[in-house]
């Protein structure tokens, strides 16, 4: 029987070391027992033969008390001293006990040294003997895994010398402020016509009202990286995204601002290179009456390259990679079902959602900003989702910025870094690993079962927020304090060290990787493509694309379709018969000319209806823009 620290008792009173879990029951505990028994009878009268005199320990021993006691032998004979040293021959029994603890013990120490040279084997290669047809590479499988079908892909795509292309950012002291007047204006052709007639917006001396939204941001992002942007409705969470993607509609950037992507600035980078840095809304729209298998082939159609692996088709790429991101999302028994909105009957709120999400994913971009994306998802969904970032981020190098609100810890853990935002200032960025500690340290008080995403936002909330003992009159309360803790924290430093580490190693306005993005770019693109233009396909292609779109919309809302269709036949009769019989003569000349007035007067005002429909099309349009599917004047 085993006494505290690994201390074992023989049938003849030794004591002996045996590790934890290397003594079975049987003999050795028997005679253990009684040996301790007779141990503890005979304490009153000395201690057994060829013991050191030291106190008997219990439970005690590895306590600090006990340590001290141990340390503290008690006094005793000179003489019983040298009597104690004196060593006894091993007998039989012993032999038998320490031999067999001898050998679990080596068994042990062999089996922790082969798991050690375990980890010193090359690593084997997971796509041996895996073929396109087998079941883990067929998305309609319910075997399909993601990370082995990337992996061939990968190797594919390095086998055939397709360009492939990465992208990293820097954000730098970037203040961005909005204007309600330029969020209120709807930017068309009319509004562009008449922009000299708003003297007052275009040439006033006076400041325009605006409010400051973000305030002297700093921040990195890294190829294959992955970020995570916490703070309250209205912090600035959804600015931060759309300022990070270039998405600057009713908002201005600071002339003293820095945003450039591995050294080429972002205006080059919008006007190149679009379809490379998107921004997913929170706000889901798409066609209610196209159909999520109509919906993301069209997406992947646009962005099909011309260089395609597997020796693919078009067609077959369409319909493979569209498979691909419907099984990854779980959408595959929702390829007939139509989207639908708040209006039209179709798909879920969560797998509208999804349809969203898997329809930027088509857009393969290599930086990507998800605002709050896991909206109307459930935990389950939302992990998934997140994972998949995940995987695709370190098997293809893409990074991805994702605003959540409510993170789980097992989201939470998949980012790499981490921003806290607090009505408009940044108070930490860093690894999220860092991020917990950080504010403890400032004096805040974590509860045992919070998350640390809830934990960190609960911090920007004067409500919810707890601080330590002692703490009360020490932390930040306001955001300028918040903000100040931080630019004199040495994280802060350390940001300002990865930031002009990335620069060095990425110029600003450096020729390298602005000649690798081109050549990834022109060669995705199609024929008769211009080279400095954002988008894959040619303008033929993307009115063809449109027109089949627009075709698919009219035959799913059959209901819209023929409704004018009959009403037409019904006036054609019913005018028809009111001027049925007019004369040849000169007497029926105003009779025919008010048949033809009406024909054309109730053909004009029945356009009126589809101005309705123009409206709800306008925000996907300027949607699918931002994520260079399509030129707006190919939809019309």
């Amino acid at each position: 029987m085993s006494t505290p620290g690994g201390i074992v008792r023989t049938e003849s009173g030794r004591q002996t070391y045996a590790p934890d879990g290397l003594v079975e029951d049987g003999p050795i505990s028997a005679a253990a027992t009684r040996t301790r028994s007779n141990a503890e009878s005979s304490d009153t009268s000395g201690t057994l033969a060829g013991e050191t005199p030291y106190k008997q320990h219990g439970a005690g021993y590895l306590t600090e008390q006990g340590k001290e006691e141990v340390e503290d032998p008690i006094e005793e004979d000179p003489l019983a001293r040298t009597k104690s040293r004196e060593f006894e021959p091993i007998n039989a029994g012993d032999r038998q006990t320490l031999t067999r603890l001898a050998t679990q013990l080596s068994r042990s120490k062999s089996y922790t040294g082969s798991v050690a040279q375990s980890n010193d084997l090359e690593r084997q290669n997971t796509l041996t003997g895996l073929k396109p047809g087998d079941e883990v590479l067929d998305p309609s499988s319910p075997k399909f895994d993601l990370y082995k079908w990337i992996r061939l892909m990968m190797s594919k795509v390095d086998e055939d010398g397709v360009k492939q292309a990465r992208a990293g950012i820097v954000v730098k002291n970037a203040t961005v402020s909005g204007s309600g007047s330029a969020l209120n204006l709807q930017k068309n052709l009319g509004s562009i016509l008449l922009a000299p007639l708003r003297f007052r917006e275009n040439f006033s001396f006076g400041s325009k009202p605006s409010k400051t939204i973000l305030r002297s941001f700093d921040a990195v992002m890294k190829s294959g990286e992955m970020l995570i942007v916490l703070g309250r409705p209205g912090s600035g969470c959804s600015t931060f995204l759309k300022t990070m993607c270039g998405e600057l509609a009713g908002l201005e950037l600071s002339k003293d601002s820095v945003v450039h992507y591995n050294g080429i600035s972002q205006k080059r980078m919008m006007k190149e290179f679009k379809g490379e840095v998107i921004y997913n809304q929170e706000v889901d729209k798409h066609f209610p009456h196209l159909t999520v298998g109509e919906t993301l082939e069209h997406a992947a159609a646009m962005r099909t390259p011309q260089h395609r692996v597997l020796g693919m088709s078009r067609q077959e790429h369409i319909k493979h990679i569209t498979q691909v991101i419907m099984a990854v999302f779980g959408l595959s028994h929702t390829y007939n079902t139509r989207v639908g909105n708040d209006f039209v009957r179709g798909v879920s709120g969560g797998e509208r959602k999804r349809v969203s999400i898997a329809e930027m994913a088509l857009a393969a971009a290599p930086l990507a900003a998800w605002d709050n994306s896991t909206r109307g998802l459930d935990s389950a969904s939302a992990l998934t989702f997140t994972k998949s970032l995940r995987t695709t981020a370190n098997l293809t190098g893409t990074s991805h910025a994702v605003a959540i609100y409510q993170a789980s810890q097992a989201i939470y853990d998949l980012f790499d870094n981490a921003i806290v935002l607090y009505e408009g200032r940044e108070i930490f960025f860093g690894p999220c690993h860092r991020a917990k500690g950080y504010f403890e340290e400032m004096g805040w008080f974590c509860p045992a079962r919070q998350t640390t995403g809830d934990f960190l936002t609960s911090v920007t909330n004067p409500t919810e927020r707890q601080t330590k003992d002692g703490y009360d009159s020490k932390v930040p309360r306001t955001p300028d304090d918040f903000e100040a803790y931080w630019r004199n924290s040495p994280d802060y430093a350390q940001l300002q060290r990865d930031i002009a580490a990335h620069e060095q190693t990425y110029p600003v306005d450096g020729d390298g990787m602005l000649q690798q993005l081109r050549e990834k770019k022109n060669d995705a693109q199609a024929a008769h493509v211009r080279p400095k233009s954002p988008y894959v396909v040619s303008t033929a292609m993307q009115v063809k694309l449109n027109i089949k779109r627009a075709y698919q919309r009219i035959w799913n809302d059959k209901a819209s379709t023929f409704t004018p269709v009959l009403v037409n036949c019904v006036m054609a009769l019913i005018v028809g018969s009111v001027f049925y019989g007019t004369p040849d003569a000169s007497a029926g000349f105003f009779a025919k000319g008010s048949v033809l007035f009406f024909a054309i007067l109730l053909n004009a005002l029945s356009a009126i209806s589809e101005i309705n429909s123009l409206y709800d099309q306008r925000p996907i349009v300027e949607k699918h823009k931002t994520y260079a599917f399509y030129h707006p004047s190919g939809e019309f």
